[in-house]
């Protein structure tokens, strides 16, 4: 992930080689054919080119259409996590325990936070190809692990590859990037649905911390192709270039795809294996259930590093599939500013959470967020204007109107 004003996390490797990448990692390129054929599936199929806002009237998928179950999607995948390690100059290849790891966390974690496992493991392969000794990158924030996450604590690769990474490290690191501060499960609650449009525009956000004003999730920075690429993983992309072009994309407001996914049947059958379901999986209400209730920062990736996705072996950005694809890690998107100082502010649930994640790192003093605090009264309680506290708290909007209940705030630096 990679975010700060904006959450961009997860996906700051490029997977787009071999495989669905994510859109925060860096790009790992390899058209490598795959043999593995899975009830006729053609893993290597980029399904189709989605532009615009995510919405079903400009031809993305419906959680319908996309791979029936997790274990399909596991199946169409196992080429590339075999694969994912050494081409990428990140120690050995996942052995097959820990491989049998990462199928185990993710489905735990996917129980643990309602956050559907088929989504979990199309940004996993986005962001690492599922290398679970990928390099963590760091644009000013560090983003570790399998999923890239935002200032994660969990890495098999601290700079000497860990062998074996065991499971408790794997667990920690798809937890990291699912329920951590600007993990999927915020990213989903931020943007507060509960349909195939949401977990598209969540991508995004998880990729460079915001959505364009647009809506267009081709914009907005870091990887382009991010929630094109993610939306194919979810239609059973493995492996085979993606056809997204970076250049482009930004500028359509509709799909290029036959409806067909890459069975060739335009929806897919019974839902799967634990945490996803072919209908609607279900995506956290806008309660305030997780520490960040309404608009979470974008996390900021390291430096927002575009890559291209093509599936395969690597980290996001890049996507690399099977075929074990370079991939090279993206930092964290930064977010930009956003909205006007709004006079409420959406708070999280009660208690100390411990410093805001995106606070100046220079920060000297500190004000923990209470029940019916706003920006204002925090600003002249301490003598700093709107655009001060803002600078020292990147993670803001314009309109702070996503202030955390419970958060440490930096107002002296």
């Amino acid at each position: 992930m990679q975010f700060l004003p904006f959450i961009i996390a997860a996906g700051s490797l490029p997977l787009i080689s071999g495989a669905p990448v994510a859109s925060n990692l860096y790009s790992v390129s390899a058209d490598a054919e795959s043999t593995h054929s899975l009830s006729g599936r053609s893993t290597n199929l980029y399904a189709g080119i989605f532009g615009g806002d995510g919405l079903l009237s400009q031809g993305w998928p419906s959680i319908e259409n996309w791979i029936a179950d997790f274990d399909d999607m596991w199946d169409s995948n196992l080429d590339v996590l075999r694969s994912s390690c050494k081409s990428q100059g990140w120690g050995d290849d996942n052995t097959e325990e820990e491989i049998g790891h990462i199928r185990k966390a993710i489905q735990q974690v996917s129980s643990d936070s309602n956050v559907d496992s088929r989504f979990i493991m199309a940004i996993m392969m986005q962001e690492s190809n599922g290398c679970v000794r990928v390099k963590s990158t760091n644009g000013g924030y560090n983003n570790p692990g399998l999923m890239q996450s935002h200032e994660g604590s969990h890495t098999c690769n601290d700079g000497t590859p860990t062998f074996p990474c065991p499971y408790e490290t794997i667990h920690g690191m798809i937890n990291d990037g699912t329920t951590g501060p600007a993990g999927l499960q915020y990213c989903l609650k931020q943007e507060g649905g509960d349909d195939s449009t949401t977990y598209y525009k969540a991508a995004r956000v998880y990729n460079s911390g915001h959505v364009d004003g647009s809506g267009n999730l081709g914009l907005g920075g870091a990887t382009a192709c991010y929630a094109s690429d993610i939306a194919n993983r979810l239609l059973g992309w493995g492996s085979g270039p993606s056809k997204c072009n970076a250049n482009e994309i930004g500028s359509m407001s509709s799909s290029q795809w036959d409806g067909q996914t890459d069975s060739g049947s335009g929806s897919s059958g019974s839902s799967g294996s634990s945490g996803s379901s072919s209908t609607s999986a279900s995506i956290p209400a806008a309660t305030e259930t997780f520490a960040p209730s309404t608009v979470a920062p974008s996390v900021p990736q390291a430096t927002q590093t575009t890559t291209e996705s093509t599936p395969t072996a690597a980290p996001t950005t890049t996507q690399a599939p099977t075929p074990v694809v370079t991939v090279t890690p993206a930092p964290t998107v930064v977010p930009s500013s956003a909205p006007v100082p709004a006079h409420s502010s959406s708070l999280a649930p009660g208690g100390n959470y411990g410093k805001y994640p995106y606070a100046s790192k220079s920060c000297q003093q500190y004000y923990t967020v209470e029940a019916n605090d706003y920006c204002r009264k925090i600003e002249v309680q301490y003598g700093i204007t709107a655009t001060e506290f803002q600078s020292l708290n990147p993670g803001l909007d314009n309109t702070c109107s996503n202030l955390w209940k419970g958060y440490q705030y930096c107002v002296k630096a």
